[in-house]
Protein backbone atom coordinates (compact mmCIF):
# COMPACT_ATOMS: atom_id res chain seq x y z
CA UNK A 1 0.00 0.00 0.00
CA UNK A 2 2.79 2.51 0.76
CA UNK A 3 4.54 1.65 -2.83
CA UNK A 4 0.89 2.19 -4.03
CA UNK A 5 0.36 5.81 -2.56
CA UNK A 6 4.03 6.39 -3.52
CA UNK A 7 2.80 5.83 -7.31
CA UNK A 8 -0.01 8.03 -6.45
CA UNK A 9 1.50 11.25 -5.10
CA UNK A 10 4.10 11.61 -8.05
CA UNK A 11 1.74 11.07 -10.46
CA UNK A 12 -0.39 14.13 -8.19
CA UNK A 13 2.86 16.23 -8.18
CA UNK A 14 3.65 15.61 -11.41
CA UNK A 15 0.29 17.07 -12.95
CA UNK A 16 0.32 20.12 -10.71
CA UNK A 17 4.18 20.87 -11.32
CA UNK A 18 3.22 21.95 -15.00
CA UNK A 19 0.73 24.18 -16.26
CA UNK A 20 -1.30 21.31 -18.31
CA UNK A 21 -3.45 20.49 -14.92
CA UNK A 22 -4.21 23.93 -13.63
CA UNK A 23 -5.40 25.19 -17.64
CA UNK A 24 -7.25 22.12 -17.96
CA UNK A 25 -9.71 23.10 -14.71
CA UNK A 26 -9.55 26.50 -15.24
CA UNK A 27 -10.84 25.91 -18.73
CA UNK A 28 -13.30 23.48 -17.90
CA UNK A 29 -14.74 25.93 -14.82
CA UNK A 30 -14.92 28.82 -17.08
CA UNK A 31 -16.38 27.42 -20.15
CA UNK A 32 -19.05 24.84 -18.27
CA UNK A 33 -20.01 28.08 -16.17
CA UNK A 34 -20.42 30.27 -19.07
CA UNK A 35 -22.60 27.80 -20.58
CA UNK A 36 -24.69 27.30 -17.40
CA UNK A 37 -25.10 30.99 -16.84
CA UNK A 38 -26.05 31.42 -20.45
CA UNK A 39 -28.90 28.84 -19.97
CA UNK A 40 -29.70 29.99 -16.39
CA UNK A 41 -30.26 33.70 -16.84
CA UNK A 42 -30.75 33.71 -20.52
CA UNK A 43 -32.99 30.56 -21.83
CA UNK A 44 -34.39 30.92 -18.22
CA UNK A 45 -33.57 26.83 -18.34
CA UNK A 46 -34.19 26.29 -14.32
CA UNK A 47 -32.50 22.47 -14.19
CA UNK A 48 -28.73 20.86 -14.48
CA UNK A 49 -30.04 18.73 -17.30
CA UNK A 50 -28.58 21.02 -20.19
CA UNK A 51 -24.97 21.75 -17.89
CA UNK A 52 -24.74 17.81 -17.64
CA UNK A 53 -24.73 17.72 -21.26
CA UNK A 54 -21.87 20.34 -21.60
CA UNK A 55 -19.80 18.80 -19.38
CA UNK A 56 -20.04 15.74 -21.15
CA UNK A 57 -18.86 17.76 -24.21
CA UNK A 58 -16.56 19.43 -22.84
CA UNK A 59 -15.11 15.54 -20.81
CA UNK A 60 -14.17 14.58 -24.78
CA UNK A 61 -12.46 17.38 -25.24
CA UNK A 62 -9.83 17.30 -22.23
CA UNK A 63 -9.98 14.18 -20.65
CA UNK A 64 -7.22 13.24 -23.52
CA UNK A 65 -5.27 15.74 -21.94
CA UNK A 66 -5.40 14.62 -18.78
CA UNK A 67 -4.34 10.65 -19.67
CA UNK A 68 -2.26 11.72 -22.91
CA UNK A 69 1.24 12.03 -20.26
CA UNK A 70 0.40 9.14 -18.43
CA UNK A 71 2.82 6.55 -19.53
CA UNK A 72 3.77 8.01 -22.55
CA UNK A 73 6.23 10.94 -21.80
CA UNK A 74 7.78 7.97 -19.40
CA UNK A 75 8.19 5.56 -22.34
CA UNK A 76 9.78 8.56 -24.45
CA UNK A 77 11.98 9.76 -21.59
CA UNK A 78 12.84 5.75 -20.80
CA UNK A 79 11.63 6.30 -17.16
CA UNK A 80 9.31 3.67 -17.87
CA UNK A 81 11.83 0.79 -17.81
CA UNK A 82 13.20 2.16 -14.36
CA UNK A 83 9.44 2.27 -12.67
CA UNK A 84 8.78 -1.06 -13.93
CA UNK A 85 11.79 -2.28 -12.40
CA UNK A 86 10.24 -1.14 -9.23
CA UNK A 87 8.77 -3.49 -6.53
CA UNK A 88 5.49 -3.04 -7.93
CA UNK A 89 3.04 -5.30 -9.75
CA UNK A 90 2.05 -3.61 -12.67
CA UNK A 91 -1.70 -3.44 -11.78
CA UNK A 92 -0.13 -1.32 -8.97
CA UNK A 93 1.40 1.09 -11.51
CA UNK A 94 -2.00 1.29 -13.41
CA UNK A 95 -4.46 1.85 -10.56
CA UNK A 96 -1.83 4.74 -8.75
CA UNK A 97 -1.85 6.48 -12.34
CA UNK A 98 -5.21 6.18 -12.95
CA UNK A 99 -6.69 7.02 -9.95
CA UNK A 100 -4.27 10.30 -9.86
CA UNK A 101 -6.13 11.07 -13.51
CA UNK A 102 -9.46 10.14 -11.66
CA UNK A 103 -8.80 12.66 -8.52
CA UNK A 104 -7.74 15.58 -11.13
CA UNK A 105 -10.95 15.26 -13.22
CA UNK A 106 -13.05 15.07 -9.85
CA UNK A 107 -11.41 17.86 -8.40
CA UNK A 108 -12.51 19.50 -11.94
CA UNK A 109 -16.09 18.22 -11.68
CA UNK A 110 -16.51 19.53 -8.01
CA UNK A 111 -15.42 22.81 -9.24
CA UNK A 112 -18.76 23.21 -11.08
CA UNK A 113 -20.66 22.40 -8.36
CA UNK A 114 -21.26 26.31 -7.34
CA UNK A 115 -23.95 25.75 -10.63
CA UNK A 116 -25.92 24.97 -7.81
CA UNK A 117 -25.97 27.86 -5.63
CA UNK A 118 -28.06 29.92 -8.22
CA UNK A 119 -30.50 26.92 -8.94
CA UNK A 120 -30.88 27.11 -4.82
CA UNK A 121 -31.73 30.68 -4.55
CA UNK A 122 -33.79 31.45 -7.34
CA UNK A 123 -35.44 28.14 -7.67
CA UNK A 124 -36.48 25.09 -6.01
CA UNK A 125 -34.48 22.36 -7.57
CA UNK A 126 -34.61 18.26 -6.88
CA UNK A 127 -31.31 17.53 -5.89
CA UNK A 128 -31.78 14.30 -5.99
CA UNK A 129 -31.49 14.05 -9.66
CA UNK A 130 -28.66 16.38 -9.60
CA UNK A 131 -26.19 14.49 -7.44
CA UNK A 132 -27.72 11.26 -9.84
CA UNK A 133 -26.54 13.29 -12.53
CA UNK A 134 -22.79 14.45 -10.86
CA UNK A 135 -22.36 10.59 -10.38
CA UNK A 136 -23.63 9.73 -14.24
CA UNK A 137 -21.04 12.36 -15.71
CA UNK A 138 -18.60 11.46 -13.21
CA UNK A 139 -18.84 7.53 -14.02
CA UNK A 140 -18.94 8.71 -18.08
CA UNK A 141 -15.09 10.71 -17.59
CA UNK A 142 -13.76 8.08 -15.37
CA UNK A 143 -14.63 5.65 -18.98
CA UNK A 144 -12.64 8.57 -20.96
CA UNK A 145 -10.16 8.17 -18.85
CA UNK A 146 -9.91 4.51 -18.97
CA UNK A 147 -9.57 4.77 -22.32
CA UNK A 148 -6.91 7.45 -22.57
CA UNK A 149 -4.53 5.31 -19.96
CA UNK A 150 -4.62 2.57 -22.30
CA UNK A 151 -3.67 4.62 -25.40
CA UNK A 152 -1.19 6.67 -23.52
CA UNK A 153 0.56 2.79 -22.48
CA UNK A 154 0.31 2.16 -25.86
CA UNK A 155 2.61 5.20 -27.25
CA UNK A 156 5.82 6.83 -26.57
CA UNK A 157 3.85 10.46 -27.74
CA UNK A 158 2.05 12.41 -25.86
CA UNK A 159 -0.02 14.07 -28.83
CA UNK A 160 -0.17 11.06 -30.60
CA UNK A 161 -1.86 9.85 -27.33
CA UNK A 162 -4.73 12.41 -26.61
CA UNK A 163 -5.16 12.43 -30.75
CA UNK A 164 -5.72 8.67 -30.87
CA UNK A 165 -7.93 8.96 -27.27
CA UNK A 166 -10.13 11.58 -28.65
CA UNK A 167 -10.69 9.20 -31.96
CA UNK A 168 -11.45 6.21 -29.76
CA UNK A 169 -14.06 8.24 -28.29
CA UNK A 170 -15.89 10.02 -30.55
CA UNK A 171 -15.65 7.14 -32.23
CA UNK A 172 -17.80 5.67 -29.28
CA UNK A 173 -19.46 8.41 -28.76
CA UNK A 174 -21.22 8.05 -32.69
CA UNK A 175 -20.89 4.66 -33.12
CA UNK A 176 -24.90 4.45 -33.11
CA UNK A 177 -25.02 6.95 -36.49
CA UNK A 178 -24.39 3.36 -38.22
CA UNK A 179 -27.72 1.56 -36.88
CA UNK A 180 -29.24 3.72 -39.89
CA UNK A 181 -27.97 1.97 -42.35
CA UNK A 182 -30.72 -0.67 -42.11
CA UNK A 183 -27.95 -3.08 -41.05
CA UNK A 184 -28.91 -6.36 -39.64
CA UNK A 185 -31.11 -6.38 -36.45
CA UNK A 186 -28.41 -7.82 -33.68
CA UNK A 187 -25.59 -5.42 -35.14
CA UNK A 188 -27.52 -2.71 -34.89
CA UNK A 189 -28.59 -3.44 -31.07
CA UNK A 190 -24.92 -3.85 -30.73
CA UNK A 191 -24.22 -0.47 -32.26
CA UNK A 192 -26.65 1.11 -29.92
CA UNK A 193 -25.11 -0.67 -26.80
CA UNK A 194 -21.66 0.30 -27.62
CA UNK A 195 -22.44 3.96 -27.78
CA UNK A 196 -21.68 6.23 -25.16
CA UNK A 197 -24.00 8.77 -26.61
CA UNK A 198 -27.08 6.46 -26.58
CA UNK A 199 -25.96 5.51 -22.48
CA UNK A 200 -25.31 8.95 -21.42
CA UNK A 201 -28.85 10.17 -21.97
CA UNK A 202 -29.96 8.78 -19.06
CA UNK A 203 -26.77 9.64 -16.98
CA UNK A 204 -27.20 13.47 -17.32
CA UNK A 205 -31.13 13.14 -16.30
CA UNK A 206 -29.82 11.51 -13.12
CA UNK A 207 -31.46 8.14 -13.95
CA UNK A 208 -28.71 5.42 -13.49
CA UNK A 209 -30.15 2.54 -14.31
CA UNK A 210 -28.66 -0.74 -14.55
CA UNK A 211 -27.58 -1.94 -17.72
CA UNK A 212 -25.60 1.46 -18.07
CA UNK A 213 -23.71 1.30 -14.86
CA UNK A 214 -22.65 -2.17 -16.08
CA UNK A 215 -21.83 -0.89 -19.54
CA UNK A 216 -19.38 1.83 -18.00
CA UNK A 217 -17.99 -0.70 -15.59
CA UNK A 218 -17.23 -2.92 -18.13
CA UNK A 219 -15.58 -0.38 -20.22
CA UNK A 220 -13.21 0.88 -17.25
CA UNK A 221 -12.62 -2.59 -16.26
CA UNK A 222 -11.57 -3.46 -19.84
CA UNK A 223 -9.18 -0.58 -20.31
CA UNK A 224 -8.08 -0.89 -17.40
CA UNK A 225 -6.88 -4.89 -17.77
CA UNK A 226 -5.55 -4.49 -21.57
CA UNK A 227 -3.21 -1.80 -20.14
CA UNK A 228 -1.86 -3.65 -17.44
CA UNK A 229 -1.12 -6.33 -20.37
CA UNK A 230 0.14 -3.79 -22.11
CA UNK A 231 2.97 -2.80 -19.28
CA UNK A 232 3.47 -7.21 -18.97
CA UNK A 233 4.97 -7.05 -22.78
CA UNK A 234 7.28 -4.66 -22.10
CA UNK A 235 8.70 -7.25 -19.60
CA UNK A 236 8.67 -9.52 -22.38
Amino acid sequence: MTRFLAILRKELAEYFSTPIAYAVLIVFWVVSGYFFSFNLFFVNAMNMVTAFHNMSVLLILVTPLITMRVFAEEAKTGTLELLLTLPLSDTQIVLGKFLASLLVMVLMLAGTATAVVPLLLFGEPDLGPILGGYLGVTLLGTAFLAIGVLVSSLSQNQIVAALVTWAVIVLLWFVDYAASLNLDYTLTRLLNHLSFSVHYVDLIRGVLNGTTVVYFASVIAAALVLTVQSLRRRHA
